[in-house]
Parts: structure tokens; sequence; C-alpha cells
């Protein structure tokens, strides 16, 4: 009979990475799975609000004169109970207002107002009044004045694994005066 060897390091190491890679591969699927349990069976309903505050400007403004389109900057009122999205498989929140409306030259115009990245259950908890908008509310063209907008309060939930879900709610129609605004308006919504 012959002599039995050991394994060598070589083989040892491999055997070791092969199950450490195998289980990590079978953990991120479970991982996967997970967040269409949490997303079809668990009540993660947030409290959502989003208002429009006021019109601070409204007009033909900037570089955008030249063009002839339509710019707004407008302040919002936001309130937000994000913290039953958030479970051990989501990695961040990406959250943002939008406004979109309808127009002759395009069938819908939607632009983002304001966004945020949330990270943690005490930034999911948020209450904001006269709230100014990051990115001013564009036209491209003359179609905003007396338009019927809508503010809509969206977010992306982002896992660890496993897919992205895109959700939104909260949303209210506002209709856009039919005269430019140069200066802060009163509250008018």
């Amino acid at each position: 009979m012959g002599e039995r060897r050991m394994y060598s390091m070589v083989q040892r190491l491999n055997t070791l990475s092969t199950i450490t890679i195998s289980n990590l591969g079978f953990f991120t699927m479970i991982l996967a799975l997970s967040t269409f349990y949490f997303h079809s069976f668990v009540d993660m309903e947030p409290h959502v609000e989003v208002k429009l505050n006021a019109i601070r400007k409204f007009g033909r403004l900037g570089i955008q004169r030249y063009y002839g389109n339509e710019e707004a900057h407008v302040s919002l009122d936001l309130d937000a109970d994000l913290r039953p999205l958030l479970h051990w498989n989501v990695k961040q929140l990406f959250v943002y207002v939008s406004a979109s409306w309808h127009n002759k030259a395009h069938k819908l115009s939607e632009v983002m107002l304001w966004d945020f990245i949330i990270d943690s259950k005490e930034q999911a908890q948020f209450y904001f009044q006269g709230l100014n908008s990051k990115y001013p509310l564009v036209d491209k063209g003359k179609h905003l004045r007396d338009a019927n907008v809508t503010l809509s309060f969206h977010w992306n939930t982002m896992p660890h694994s496993g897919m992205m879900f895109f959700s939104k709610k909260g949303s209210q129609s506002v209709t856009f005066p039919a005269k430019y605004i140069d200066g802060h308006t009163p509250k008018l919504y």
C-alpha cells in the first residue's frame, strides 16, 4: 500500500475559497429574494404629504429668456414618515419631488424639484415648511401659464442585494397663474 499524503496548502485554500464563495452566493440569493417578500407581504405604507407653499418667481428668467422658455421657482411643504420602508435589506432611499404637466408641444413634461438620499431611520421622518426647491421648474416653451401642474413625492428603494423598487405617493394638483410673477407671492395654495 502506498503512503498517504496530506493535502497541500493550495488544495486546502481552493476548498476553503470554494465553500466561502458558494455560501456567499447562496446567502446573497436569499437576501435578494427577501426584497420580494418585503414588498409583497409586509405592510410598508409610508405617510407622505406634499403641497405647494408659494410660487416665488415665475416668468422668462435668466438665459431661458432668450429661448422663450418659462422658469418657476417654488417653495414646498413636505411631511413624510418613511420609516416603514427601511428594513435590514435597504441600503438607502432616494426620495424626490417632481412636477408634471401636459401641454400641446409635448404630451407630458416632468421635472424634478427636490431630492434627498436617506440612509438611516433618523433621516426618514421629516417635516419641511416653505422648503425652497433645489431645481427650477423649467418648461421648454411657453406652456406653464394656466397649466395644471401635479406635484408628486417619489422614492426609490435601493437594497443591499436585490431589485430596486420605485413608488410614488402624495400628489397635489395646482393651476399655475396666467401672469408672470416677479418676486415672492403670498401663500396661494
